[in-house]
């Protein structure tokens, strides 16, 4: 690579010009001198750049004298105690005077008052304020250090972490409200859940806004060449976020609709069943009675039947009894005596007129003689409650009936056939 011909070379002197003009050097013979290729056309991007690297932060006794002068230079040390001052003893200076005499005309917390969220706001700019001082104070070091710094880095840090904290600032306070409107509709949860949501999205939307203009402003990031991606690109995402737009649509829908929402126990019309852990924009999270826990798509909800059974105030118990053609006379002395009892062991039973309260020989049947109870209780369903009340009334149908010396049908012995619903 570092041959020059001289059989097509022009005669040079020293210093003299090759071809097209090109200076070339030459030695003191007249002859081309060498020169190395890898420093005229390579460029490195780490090798022999390293240890250069971490050589900027080796704090050798040069490198503290120019440091230290910066800081004294930039640094007041009267404004770090300020700051710490506020960010740490605010809310124990505030608390100690209101707990000391205020405290004895009223039964509120401290911590419950607005002295004590205006305390807590003034603490947090405060220590948010000390991490912008000590951004200030890496940026002195690192220029002194000989690194390129932003000259705007130290105002541009600053934007970004007020805006954030504002930003979460209003996400609690929106929160606050939102609970405080749940207090008096609680039937409304399902759409505070989504109107929180959407609220969320907003906010964070115009963090994101505002973050992107300032670091284009003030840092001068521009975001043309991540944007300008061509439309092939684009129509790639369109095809890609389709899906996505969908799940999200049918999410909010499905939590504006109010048919289900966090803790509700529901069944779908496809059999599922399960307790509701947590409605995402994207999915839902179901935990089953087996304790699986299964993630369905939101797309795969928004059309099914939704039977949410943790709303029922109200359920029922229903039996289908056998009895054999031998004791026809006996019954309708059992069925009075199986409502007797219902009423004295299950209390919560209705019997005002509202509800169903029946047993009633219902068919003849080839073999046996059908006949149906019909119970609904002040309990609501698929709850501890309820299974230990539907075993109280099994328990007094089988006192009726060993009460008047019958015994149910049955081709192999004595047995009760089950069949349920809840409303």
């Amino acid at each position: 690579f570092l041959v020059i011909a001289q059989n097509n070379a022009p005669s040079m002197s020293e210093g003299g010009t090759g071809n097209k003009g090109e200076n070339i050097p030459t030695s003191k013979g007249g002859q081309p001198s060498v020169r190395p290729f890898g420093k005229s056309v390579y460029n490195a991007a780490l090798a022999g750049k390293i240890i250069p690297f971490f050589s900027h932060f080796s704090l050798s006794s040069s490198n503290a004298e120019r440091i230290l002068p910066e800081l004294k230079k930039q640094v007041d040390i009267e404004d770090v105690f300020i700051i710490a001052a506020l960010g740490w003893l605010t809310v124990p200076a505030a608390g100690l005077p209101y707990n000391s005499f205020l405290k004895q005309d009223t039964t509120k917390e401290f911590e419950k008052t607005q002295l004590y969220q205006f305390s807590t706001h003034l603490a947090q700019a405060a220590k948010l304020a000390l991490l912008v001082y000590g951004i200030d104070c890496m940026g002195i070091i690192l220029k002194t250090l000989g690194f390129r710094i932003a000259p705007n880095m130290s105002g541009t840090a600053a934007k970004l972490v007020y805006s954030t904290w504002l930003a979460r600032r209003l996400q609690i306070f929106k929160h606050h409200l939102i609970h405080k409107a749940l207090s008096k509709n609680a039937e409304k949860t399902g759409q505070a859940i989504a109107l929180n949501q959407v609220l969320n999205g907003f906010v964070f939307a115009c963090l994101a806004l505002f973050v992107l203009d300032v670091l284009s402003v003030e840092m001068g990031f521009a975001l043309t060449s991540v944007v300008a991606v061509g439309s092939t690109a684009t129509l790639v995402f369109s095809l890609a976020s389709k899906d996505i737009a969908a799940k999200v649509m049918n999410g909010l829908a499905l939590a504006l609709s109010d048919k289900m929402y966090e803790g509700d126990y529901v069944e779908f019309g496809d059999g599922m069943s399960g307790t509701i852990l947590k409605m995402g924009w994207l999915e839902t999270k179901i935990r089953c009675s087996n304790e699986l826990t299964v993630s369905i798509p939101n797309t795969m909800l928004a059309n099914q039947r939704i039977y949410n059974v943790s709303r029922c105030r109200k359920s029922q118990v229903t039996q289908c009894l056998r009895f054999r053609y031998e004791d026809v006379d006996k019954l309708p002395r059992v069925l009075e005596d199986i409502k007797g009892e219902v009423r004295i062991s299950c209390p919560a039973v209705i019997v005002d007129g509202s509800r169903a309260f029946r047993a009633h020989w219902r068919d003849f049947r080839d073999d046996y003689l059908e006949v149906v109870v019909d119970f609904h209780f002040d309990i609501k369903p698929s709850c501890e409650a309820y299974w230990n009340n539907k075993q109280r009334v099994l328990e007094a149908i089988s006192r009726a009936v060993k009460k008047n010396g019958i015994a149910f049908y049955t081709t192999t012995g004595t047995f009760l056939t089950i069949s349920e619903e809840s409303q």
